[in-house]
């Protein structure tokens, strides 16, 4: 007996297994894409193990992001150890996010196994859960590392705690657990839920809060809020009050649930948007958390999976609520942790048909549960191409947020690299007219003009986009190019060390000049100069 039941685990995380690589395969034929660039192939920091140090006092390693936003040293000294394993290879990237995401779902078994003793129950919420395509933005996405990160670490902390509970307390577990936290807040913020999922698994099922655990957690997360405050804070923007945010997350709600059982339109950029208390999807986003929470306390005596399930969505939901500003009102990825509680919900909807003592209707749950795991499995499948690479992600995303400068530039950089020059010009000028302060629309117009053999033009657009962005490296990398096409070895030398100063790690700016200065004709110019 005891052998038969080893045997069916194994074959169910095979299972799992087998769904989560094939459902992810093809991402692994995809480049850096959006954030990839900066955040990890252009990162000088990951490429050397002694600035890995650097992640843990806030620095991420880009100029692009400004220090102290994120605060994530673990997602970062993965990229560092990835990049040991295989450059700037972008396939390495992707199959260690494929893998993160096959061992949360694996965790997520077990999890649901502990607390509903049901391998039925853990089964169907794992294959639902590791196909599903809107966590494709997490997985497909290497910058959306994060959240597979923080969730393993998450689950691993309850997983021992629940343990800890309902076993004899094991000292070595009592430290995995505040380990497994640290780990979870150094991978990403919103793992400061997890005392809150400790309290509502003890509230739910009835068990005495562990005092040395629980307590220990909580000292751990009043540590990290000091540290995020005083040492290493966070540079949250805030151009909106809480009453004006708040809209956007009952609207994120509708949302959310609609793209868990239905997901379609599926993409990134939902922007930083507004909205009012009397807008109707406001109104209907609140009405249905006001019933879900009100079944949910109907039902804490006699469903304790319902209330558990749905107070586990919404608590992981509560870092990116907007009570604390975000980026956006709603993102997919953020939906990684949160939709657990919706997959247990939507699981045991099926294991209870499959209960049903009708003809054939096991049968038709089986042919039921094959069939959405099917969809979504395809889905993932497609939506893995639009992460395939900058041009595939930047034409699907504009559909979207066609007001998006960035996104226009991002198209027309990627354009520039295919030498679709016209149509890189025709999105440049678009993201121009939008914003004519945009200093990385004219940089690009620098580089336009530059492939037409237009250099005095180019020099005036890259001169311009400095004028607007002082600290724009890449726009100093662009003049220096265009001097050098003119023959003004002296001027590029020049631009390039201005470059340097601003950022002295630029390697692209160090190679240039290195290569200017070796150059016989730049020795032969630097002589006349001097003389």
């Amino acid at each position: 007996m005891k052998n038969l039941k080893i045997r069916n685990e194994f074959i169910a995380f095979l299972v799992i297994f087998i769904l989560g690589f094939a459902a992810y395969s093809n991402s692994l034929k995809g480049d850096f894409v959006w954030d990839d660039e900066v955040l990890v192939k252009e990162n000088l920091n990951i490429k050397d193990w002694s600035k890995t140090l650097k992640f843990f006092i806030g620095d991420s390693g880009t100029k692009i992001i400004e220090k102290g936003i994120i605060f994530r040293p673990v997602q970062m000294a993965s990229y560092s150890l990835d990049y040991s394993f295989w450059g700037i290879n972008s396939i390495g990237y992707h199959l260690t996010n494929v893998i993160l995401h096959i061992l949360v779902v694996f965790a997520a078994y077990v999890l649901v196994k502990l607390l509903f003793n049901s391998k039925t129950l853990s089964f169907l919420t794992s294959i639902l859960f590791i196909v599903h395509p809107v966590h494709t933005e997490a997985i497909s996405y290497i910058s959306g590392r994060a959240d597979p990160l923080a969730a393993l670490f998450i689950l691993r902390c309850v997983i021992l705690y629940i343990k800890q509970s309902t076993l004899l307390k094991n000292t070595t577990s009592y430290f995995l657990i505040l380990i497994s936290y640290v780990f979870a807040l150094l991978s990403k913020e919103y793992s400061l839920v997890t005392p809150l999922l400790l309290f509502i698994y003890s509230y739910t099922f009835n068990k005495k809060l562990l005092f040395k655990e629980f307590f220990s957690v909580l000292i751990i997360s009043f540590s990290y809020v000091l540290l995020r405050l005083f040492i290493i804070p966070t540079h949250a923007i805030a151009t909106s009050n809480l009453f004006q945010r708040i809209p956007g997350f009952f609207i994120a709600i509708t949302e959310y649930l609609k793209l868990l059982l239905i997901p379609l339109n599926l993409h990134m950029e939902y922007g930083n948007k507004l909205f009012n208390f009397y807008n109707v999807k406001v109104i209907l986003g609140l009405i249905i958390t006001i019933l879900i929470f009100t079944y949910a306390f109907i039902k804490r005596k006699s469903d304790k999976l319902i209330f558990f399930s749905i107070f586990w969505f919404f608590i992981c939901l509560l870092p990116v609520s907007n009570l604390f500003p975000v980026n956006a009102y709603m993102a997919e990825h953020w939906l990684y942790l949160p939709s657990i509680g919706f997959f247990i919900l939507l699981a045991n909807i099926f294991a209870l048909l499959y209960k049903v003592k009708i003809k054939y209707f096991k049968f038709v749950t089986i042919i039921l549960v094959a069939c959405l795991v099917a969809v979504y499995f395809i889905t993932t499948i497609k939506q893995n191409n639009y992460w395939r690479n900058n041009l595939s992600f930047g034409s699907h995303t504009l559909q979207y947020a066609p007001d998006s400068t960035r996104l226009h530039a991002l198209i027309c950089q990627s354009c520039i690299k295919i030498g679709e020059i016209k149509t890189a010009e025709i999105f440049c000028r678009r993201a121009m007219e939008i914003d004519p302060n945009n200093p990385n629309a004219y940089s690009l117009l620098g580089v336009i003009s530059g492939s037409k053999g237009l250099y005095n033009e180019s020099i005036a657009y890259f001169k311009q986009a400095i004028k607007l962005e002082p600290t724009y490296i890449f726009a100093y990398n662009g003049l220096g190019v265009s001097y050098i096409l003119t023959n003004n070895f002296i001027e590029a030398k020049r631009v390039w060390g201005e470059g340097l100063k601003i950022d002295p790690d630029s390697l692209l700016l160090k190679e240039n000049l290195k290569k200017l200065e070796s150059d016989e004709n730049f020795k032969t110019l630097l002589k006349l100069e001097t003389s």
